[in-house]
């Protein structure tokens, strides 16, 4: 019995290296050729933030207490490349009913993620996983305000809305990265 012992923790021991190098080499994922335009041109990655970058703060107030109401305070937001953005959402309505997010997006698809963003639901505050969505805060409630820091996209012309259900047409503006 007591030469049984180590034989099972030699076992084990070997069983857990090897399992846990298996499941290792299973995450591993391909990389593609860096040099292939799809990979470098559509990956935005908004982890990865310099530390040594310039921060731009942004305040953007979501005003109004009914849809009639609603909008951001900023139509318009220029940031400038290879910048942090560390943008504050605060919600100065007081209507339970008045919920807003931030979402920054390709231009011209503000249809289409706010139909997926429906489809998403609240689980997902509203934002779907799309290639078209860079960024977004959380749902936030009336009252309450929401910090997102992100690195700004490459150099071009975005366009931000709020993806709560019925608001991303008025809601809405362009984000320009200079």
């Amino acid at each position: 019995m007591k030469n049984v012992i180590p034989i099972l923790l030699t076992l084990f021991g070997f069983y857990t290296i090897t399992s846990c190098k298996q499941t290792k080499q299973e995450k591993e994922v391909p990389v593609e050729n860096p040099s292939s335009s799809l990979m470098t041109e559509s990956i935005y990655d908004a982890s990865k933030i310099d530390p040594a970058a310039p921060v731009t703060e942004i305040n953007l107030l979501a005003t109004g207490n009914n849809m009639a109401e609603m909008k951001f305070n900023l139509t318009d937001i220029k940031v400038k490349s290879g910048c942090t953005v560390k943008l504050t959402l605060v919600n100065e309505a007081t209507d339970a009913s008045m919920q807003h997010n931030f979402v920054l997006i390709d231009l011209g698809s503000a249809d289409s993620v706010a139909t997926k963003g429906l489809k998403a639901g609240m689980a997902e505050n509203y934002v779907p996983k799309s290639k078209e969505v860079y960024v977004a805060t959380g749902v936030t409630p009336p009252g309450k305000s929401t910090t997102i820091t992100f690195p700004a996209p490459e150099k071009g012309l975005y366009e931000f809305i709020c993806s709560y259900p019925g608001h991303y047409k008025m809601m809405r503006g362009k984000f320009t990265v200079e």
